[in-house]
C-alpha cells in the first residue's frame, strides 16, 4: 500500500502530485501563484480565506486563483500590461493556450492577491510538523457554481474512511510530467498504528497517513498545500513525502487539520 502523510485538524523529497487520477473540477480548489510561476496548491474555507501548507510560503503577495481547472504553462519573469483593479491580480496575457494580449482571466475564474499569510507559529520545517498556513485575500472571493469554499473537519477521520486528493501536480514518477488539468485520486485513511510501524520516527500526532491497496494513488511534487478531503469537509493539507511517489511503502504526510481547529478559528 502507497501511504499518504497529512495534516489534519482538530476542533478546540517538499512537493507532491496526484498518481492514477481523473480530471476534476472541485470548486474550493486554489492555486497559488508567486508572479507567473505556480508554487502550491490551496483550499478556499471561506471568501476570503484560503488555507495552504506553511513551506508554501514566498516572499512578496501570492497571486491566488480560482475557478480554474486547467492551468496552461507559465513562463516566469513576465509582467502583464495591464494593471488589474484594485485587490485583483494581473491576469497573464502571453501565455501558452491564451489569445495574443489576451488580459482577462478563462470564464468563471477568479484572481485575487493574499495581503498577509499567516503560517502557524509551531511551523518545524525540519519535520514538517504544523505544516499549514492562511493565506488572507485582499478582495473576497465572489461565490458561484465554480467558487466555492469548503467546510472545515469538526473532527478526525476514522480509519479507512474514504477521501479525495487533488492537485496539479505530476501524473509520472520518477519521471515528471505535469498537467494542465486538475487530477483528483481516492485514498482511505490508515490507522495511527500502521503508520508508525512503517514510518517510527517521522510521524507526530499532528499528522495522518492515507493511501489505496492495489494502487498507486498518490501525491507528488506540484500537489503540495492541496487538500484531503473526507465527508465533505478539508481534512488534511498535502505537505511532505519522498521523491518517488506510487511505490510501497513510501509515505506522504499529511497535516491533520482535526488538530488545529482552535488556531484556525481565532486566526479566521
Amino acid at each position: 500500500m502507497r501511504l499518504l502523510l497529512l495534516l489534519l485538524l482538530l476542533p478546540a523529497a517538499t512537493g507532491a502530485w496526484v498518481l492514477e487520477g481523473h480530471t476534476c473540477a472541485p470548486p474550493w480548489q486554489a492555486a497559488l501563484f508567486r508572479g507567473r510561476r505556480f508554487i502550491c496548491g490551496g483550499t478556499l474555507v471561506a471568501p476570503r480565506w484560503v488555507l495552504t501548507a506553511a513551506h508554501c510560503h514566498a516572499p512578496g503577495p501570492i497571486t491566488v486563483r480560482l475557478g480554474r481547472p486547467t492551468h496552461p504553462q507559465v513562463r516566469p519573469g513576465e509582467a502583464s500590461p495591464n494593471p488589474p483593479p484594485p485587490g485583483e491580480a494581473s491576469p497573464a496575457p502571453g501565455e501558452p493556450g491564451a489569445g495574443p494580449g489576451e488580459a482577462s482571466p478563462a470564464p468563471g475564474e477568479q484572481r485575487r492577491l493574499s495581503v498577509r499569510t499567516f503560517p502557524y507559529p509551531g511551523y518545524n520545517e525540519s519535520s514538517k510538523d504544523g505544516d499549514l498556513m492562511l493565506l488572507r485575500l485582499q478582495v473576497p472571493a465572489h461565490l458561484s457554481r465554480q467558487v466555492s469554499p469548503l467546510p472545515l473537519a469538526r473532527t478526525c477521520a476514522a480509519p479507512g474512511t474514504t477521501c479525495q486528493i487533488s492537485g496539479w501536480g505530476s501524473v509520472t514518477s520518477p519521471t515528471v510530467t505535469f498537467p494542465q488539468a486538475l487530477h483528483c485520486s481516492q485514498v482511505r485513511i490508515v490507522p495511527e498504528l500502521t503508520c508508525r510501524r512503517i514510518y517510527p520516527d517521522s510521524i507526530t500526532p499532528n499528522m495522518v497517513c492515507a493511501g489505496e491497496p492495489q494502487s498507486r494513488a498518490d501525491t507528488c511534487q506540484g500537489d503540495s498545500g492541496g487538500p484531503l478531503v473526507c465527508n465533505g469537509r478539508l481534512q488534511g493539507i498535502t505537505s511532505w513525502g519522498p521523491g518517488v511517489c506510487g511505490d510501497p511503502p513510501q509515505t506522504r504526510r499529511l497535516v491533520n487539520l482535526c488538530r488545529y481547529g482552535r488556531w484556525l478559528h481565532h486566526t479566521m
